[in-house]
């Protein structure tokens, strides 16, 4: 027992050396690769690559809203958390259905009391869907299952589900003039019981014309919680500064001990490095600029850069509320995507493009903007507000909506966006 102390001392001192000399080149590797001169060999490696980002198909595929009725007249509308909706938990898997193994009967004009005149789910997009782009991202291999009977685009899907469970199931595809049937025969579709909507809270009722269109019926005493806009890049007290956007703009750097500062003429702070530039307009507006370089040796896919371009909005820890895609672009080899906010069921919009500036040239159309090129976001434009339920005030809707409800056009409920107002008010918007 007395001899075996000695023995373990060595290796003990071996064990410390051995710690030391690594800590040494794991402390000295940081600081010339990283402290120092932003050469990170594993930045450099992810700059040479697309950044990965996940899968975005339901994101894409998911409807802007969903109304729906059971056959009445009367119908309600979802907005908010539409994935986690009954509506959408049947809706999707029963368009899947009917793409992959439904029976085309014809294209006709829009048929509207047919089409409202049965219990319906309507799931409706905020723009002109791209038909070969959502048969491919249901999965079909090819997008031709749609094309092949001439829808090129469309704006919404209804579905009629079978009253029981010897009845087929009917959905329609349609754009502003026509509708294309589809059936689904009763052994591969679901029976859904839609409820009958309230009367006595806010809902919706059709048009006067023949297209599908809704206007909302304003119960008595109808009230609702206007928003509040705040800002987390201003200081605590007064307009935002150098320091307080600083403090915000660091998940936008790979290392914020590389970041220069600066205000800039016309009231604008820039901040960057070799790779990255960020400024806060003076429109509230926040841009990114990426100039690492571009891979070019995979192929653009539409899908890749829309989930790209998901992922990075969904990266902003100062994106908090709920968003949706509103529209997209292709131009040139690159992606543009734009998205907008919902809130309790209404949306939040601009009324108009936002200057980001007094001499603006690029306004922007919503308030989200993402261009993305082979996978990797090159440039990124939002608003810098936050939106929040203002929950212990509520105010009465006054607006007499029960005069418009023989309306021709169809029109909605929304909180437009306006500049340099902290609470938002519920008013009526087009479509």
């Amino acid at each position: 027992m007395s001899n075996s102390k000695p023995k373990i001392i060595p290796h003990i001192k071996s064990v410390l050396i051995f710690a030391l000399a690594a800590l040494a080149v794991f402390q000295v590797s940081q600081l010339w690769f990283v402290n120092i001169t932003d050469r990170n060999f594993f930045l450099y490696i992810q700059a040479r690559c697309a950044r990965g980002a996940p899968d975005g198909h339901d994101a894409f595929l998911r409807p802007f809203r969903v109304i729906y009725g059971a056959g009445d007249g009367y119908f309600n509308m979802r907005l908010s958390r539409i994935s986690e909706t009954d509506a959408w938990d049947y809706g999707e898997p029963m368009i899947s259905a009917v793409l992959a193994n439904g029976h085309f009967v014809s294209r006709e004009p829009i048929d509207r009391d047919r089409i409202l005149s049965a219990p319906v789910f309507i799931y409706e997009y905020a723009f002109a869907m791209d038909s070969e782009i959502f048969a491919q991202a249901f999965g079909q291999r090819s997008g031709a299952v749609l094309t092949v009977h001439g829808i090129e685009n469309f704006g919404r899907i209804a579905v009629h589900p079978p009253a029981d469970e010897s009845s087929a199931l009917y959905a329609f595809f349609m754009d502003d003039e026509y509708s294309w049937e589809f059936t689904l025969t009763p052994n591969r579709a679901r029976s859904f019981d839609i409820a009958p909507v309230p009367r006595d809270t806010l809902h919706l009722v059709p048009t006067n014309s023949y297209a599908i269109g809704f206007v909302p019926v304003r119960p008595p005493g109808f009230s609702y919680n206007p928003i509040t806009v705040t800002n987390p890049y201003q200081r605590e007290f007064g307009a935002p500064s150098l320091s307080s956007v600083r403090g915000r703009i660091e998940p936008f750097f790979n290392n914020p001990a590389t970041i220069n500062q600066r205000p800039s003429a016309g009231g604008i702070y820039t901040f960057s490095n070799m790779n990255t530039m960020v400024r806060y307009l003076v429109g509230d507006v926040l841009e990114y600029t990426s100039f690492r370089p571009i891979g070019t040796t995979v192929s653009s896919s539409f899908m890749g850069d829309f989930s790209a371009a998901l992922a990075f909005v969904q990266d902003d820890p100062y994106v908090i509320n709920e968003i949706f895609l509103a529209d997209y672009e292709p131009r040139g080899r690159e992606h543009i995507f734009w998205f907008g906010y919902v809130i309790e069921d209404f949306p939040l919009v601009l009324t108009e493009p936002w200057a980001t500036g007094p001499s603006c040239q690029d306004p922007l159309p919503s308030p989200i903007e993402v261009v993305v090129d082979h996978g990797r976001v090159v440039r990124y434009r939002r608003l810098a507000h936050n939106f929040h339920v203002t929950g212990n005030l509520y105010y009465v809707f006054d607006t007499a909506l029960d005069v418009l409800t023989d309306a021709d056009r169809p029109f909605t409920l929304g909180f437009p966006i306006m500049r340099g107002e902290a609470m938002l008010e519920l008013e009526v918007l087009g479509g």
